[in-house]
């Protein structure tokens, strides 16, 4: 698992996220990381097409926007689907999917384990469609959380 200070530093890379209209990848650099490698600054863009209706209504607009981004991972590693991750025990505004690796610029699928005391494990929405797990959830109305089917 690898930490913010293990990302290129000054340099664009695909971020996990893409337009939902035209499709467009967002793309994010890494300008700083604090003494401790995990938490830092990190900038965004999207160019999205010119016949997207959200490059009219973003305030990004072409744009570059900053954000916090970092995490901290559990010492020990959680087996999910047959696969071991290192879970996340706190996340900044941006951090990695835990599958492909790639930063989340948006909001992530998250499962807390043991409702948040084990840590949880993020993904992007496309690793979560690929690894099958929207299939299995349902979203209840209780605050916005979202639980295992069976689950509670």
């Amino acid at each position: 698992m690898k930490n913010l200070k293990d990302y290129p530093r000054d340099e664009w890379m695909e971020a996990a996220d893409a337009c939902d209209l035209c499709g467009a990848v967002y793309q994010v650099r890494v300008n700083w990381v604090d003494d401790t490698g995990c938490f830092g600054d990190v900038v965004y863009r999207i160019s999205h097409t010119d016949e997207c209706p959200e490059r009219w209504e973003s305030v990004l607009e072409e744009g570059e926007e900053t954000d916090y981004a970092g995490w901290e991972i559990m010492d020990n590693p959680f087996t999910f689907r047959g696969k071991q991750y290192y879970p996340l025990k706190s996340r900044a505004n941006i951090g990695p999917c835990l599958e492909c690796g790639k930063l989340i610029i948006g909001v992530p699928l998250i499962l807390f384990i043991d409702e948040g005391k084990g840590g949880e494990l993020d993904f992007c929405w496309s690793c979560a469609e690929k690894l099958g797990i929207l299939k299995e959830l349902t979203v209840k109305e209780t605050g916005g959380e979202i639980f295992e089917a069976g689950g509670g």
